[in-house]
């Protein structure tokens, strides 16, 4: 029996039922989205000369589309690790070089630096009470944060963004501010900006020993690029986690057997990639431990448990304790 089916069987627990209607609703993918068309210059306005007002506005990506940047740039830059230890430094440019293109195109289609505006003008508009301005700001984050779903904790995104709206609507400037911490929170805009400021930074840094043909410094800089990358699949990894735990446990907890094992399942498999990318020694470890939990917890709930929903409650708040301990 599917866990679909389950949940719509005749005297399924509502919670069950409420947390998959959810987690649907979370998962439906969405059409791309594109930059409106500018609006039109005044009749006898001459032309600006600006290169920023002449470049196109960079097409926001669907998350599919972003998954598919990262993982080419992954791909090229696995290649350079290879070839920087050779002797053709103009191959490990030109691939280096495909790399930043890809990493680039995740950036700009990715719009988090529009996102993370949006956070600053929304608490900006708070600070004064300008409730108007930070309803406007918070809108706006809920429209751009779609393409990054893959690296946010999507539960939690949802609920804050939608108290935040609530709180500006109403005038509520202290309940406004909660949410929009939680909100902030769920998507740590300023990490994955910094992995992908990190991993660019290096690139370029690469590509200059290539130039002097300084193989060994070469070799550092795409190891730094490596491990930037491998920081924002860290990071994507914990906030697929941190969602698969929290409504597993309350799949189990609602005596949704199928569909709460599912999701544990897919959170130990979230956190063998988070071991893979852990950025040091003591974060792995900690990370394997979580993992090992999860999957004892997969293990033995093969009838509905109690016990088994309050230890994933408590792994969750583990997992979301390590997530926002990643550095800017």
């Amino acid at each position: 029996m599917s866990s679909v089916t389950e949940l719509l069987r005749p005297g399924a627990a509502p919670g069950a039922a409420a947390a998959m209607v959810l987690l649907a609703a979370l998962w439906v993918p969405g059409a791309p989205i594109t930059a409106a068309d500018p609006a039109p210059a005044p009749i006898g306005t001459p032309p600006s000369k600006s290169p920023a007002a002449t470049r196109p506005a960079a097409r926001r990506l669907t998350p599919a589309e972003l998954r598919s940047s990262l993982d080419k740039a992954d791909k090229y830059l696995g290649q350079s690790e290879r070839l920087v230890r050779g002797d053709d430094p103009g191959r490990v440019s030109l691939t280096l070089a495909r790399a930043d293109e890809e990493l680039t195109r995740f950036q700009e289609g990715s719009a988090l630096l529009p996102l993370q505006r949006a956070f600053e003008d929304a608490r900006r508009a708070a600070r004064v009470s300008d409730m108007g301005a930070a309803g406007v700001a918070v809108r706006r984050a809920r429209d751009l944060m779609g393409a990054v779903s893959e690296f946010t904790v999507l539960r939690q995104t949802e609920e804050a963004s939608r108290t935040a709206q609530r709180a500006a609507d109403s005038m509520d400037g202290p309940e406004l501010v909660a949410a929009l911490d939680r909100f902030e929170a769920a998507v740590l805009a300023p990490v994955l900006l910094a992995r992908l400021r990190e991993s660019r930074e290096a690139i370029s840094r690469a590509r200059q020993a290539m130039v002097h043909r300084n193989m060994p410094e070469g070799r550092n800089q795409v190891a730094a690029a490596r491990r930037a990358l491998d920081g924002l699949e860290y990071a994507g990894a914990l906030s697929r986690a941190s969602f698969s735990l929290s409504i597993g446990a309350e799949l189990l907890g609602s005596d949704s057997v199928i569909a709460g094992r599912d999701q544990v399942q897919k959170a130990a498999r979230e956190l063998r990639r988070a071991v893979e990318a852990a950025p040091d020694k003591d974060t792995r470890t900690a990370v394997e431990e979580a993992r090992v939990t999860a999957t004892e917890v997969w293990k033995r709930s093969g009838r509905a448990s109690r016990n088994a929903a309050a230890q994933l409650v408590d792994l969750a708040a583990r997992v979301e304790a390590l997530r926002r301990q990643q550095r800017v």
